[in-house]
């Protein structure tokens, strides 16, 4: 799991910081919030759309944003070095995270993407992905075991033949 370590402001800053949230904490493993940003929650408290699409995870910590809308950031472990950093939103902007998410992945932003997509990173060994859930706006990442990580090299080495 990530170590929450250094300073976001979301409550603060509003909702429209949630991407730098999720950046902070799923890509950089450095954020710290506040009890007056977000409240303990637990992922049997989540809403089930969201819940249903992340199947049963063996451990985790989730977090629900004090401020208008519905947010959640979760960590969860699924065994196996397999594990999942996200963040749910029914308010945060999809286009702009999508794009903060591609660029830090890619190192650019494809203006002709669609709304939704996925990147796969067998070398790092993680899948990112900007998508909608229901109401919800996620951006996720997933890491790999060592099993997936070595058999998405395999493939992607096939691949450049």
């Amino acid at each position: 799991m990530l170590t929450i370590l250094a300073a976001v402001a979301a409550g603060a800053a509003g909702m429209a910081d949630l991407p730098n949230v999720f950046q902070a904490t799923c890509l950089d493993g450095q954020a710290k919030l506040s009890a007056g940003e977000v409240s303990q929650s637990s992922f049997d408290q989540m809403p089930a759309n969201l819940r249903e699409n992340l199947g049963r995870p063996a451990s985790g910590k989730v977090w629900k944003f004090n401020a208008a809308g519905d947010s959640y950031l979760y960590m969860l472990d699924y065994g196996s070095s397999r594990r999942v950093c996200g963040l749910a939103s029914d308010t945060m902007d999809l286009k702009t995270g999508g794009d903060m998410l591609e660029a830090r992945v890619t190192g650019g932003v494809d203006r002709s993407r669609t709304r939704a997509a996925q990147w796969i990173n067998a070398k790092d060994g993680y899948i990112a992905t900007a998508t909608t859930q229901a109401a919800y706006k996620v951006l996720q990442i997933n890491w790999m075991s060592v099993g997936d990580k070595y058999e998405a090299q395999e493939v992607r080495a096939q691949l450049a033949h």
